[in-house]
């Protein structure tokens, strides 16, 4: 089971897409972020349709685990069972959720994340653009770029680590607030 800490981050990571703050996130919930994704980027219509599939697999995946609709108790429940039967393929689980999302936001495919490419990726999940240049500086940038890897590792300690005497930069921005 995992301790009080990490469950605390899970429900953070959770708030994130739970935008009317109800306790739930739905399709509803996906359509309007996967289409809000896509049209900030201004993708053409191939590139639309590939970045929308691959936002869907991912939100069904690894945020819904299948279902149309999940509160934040079913979504506990189910990272928690999951990390409970192997910690070792949870890790790998998040590394996998947090390789999709990044190399979706790296638009060029040069490896590197933009402050442009994160603020999208926060204005398509209802979040203010002060907020995004927050959290992409929480990342330190060099020359306005985030690494993919980087990016992703710092996401999969916030949802793996159950240490909480480890720094960790995410941590801190939920803390200070969405």
């Amino acid at each position: 089971m995992a301790n009080d800490f990490l469950v605390s981050k899970w429900k953070m990571w959770f708030s994130w897409f739970d935008h009317n703050k109800d306790g739930k996130v739905c399709r509803e919930d996906l359509e309007t972020s996967r289409n809000r994704f896509a049209n900030l980027h201004h993708f053409e219509a191939e590139r639309k349709k590939a970045a929308m599939a691959t936002y869907t697999l991912w939100w069904g995946e690894y945020l819904m685990w299948g279902k149309s609709e999940i509160t934040e108790a079913e979504f506990i429940e189910n990272q928690n069972k999951a990390f409970e039967d192997s910690k070792e393929e949870f890790v790998e689980r998040m590394n996998k959720n947090q390789d999709i999302v990044c190399n979706l936001l790296d638009t060029d495919g040069d490896g590197l994340i933009t402050e442009e490419d994160l603020l999208i990726m926060f204005q398509s999940t209802e979040h203010d653009e002060t907020v995004g240049k927050r959290w992409f500086n929480a990342h330190d940038p060099v020359d306005g770029k985030v690494p993919v890897k980087k990016m992703a590792d710092m996401w999969t300690q916030l949802l793996t680590e159950e240490d909480s005497s480890k720094p960790d930069a995410l941590v801190k921005q939920f803390q200070t607030g969405l």
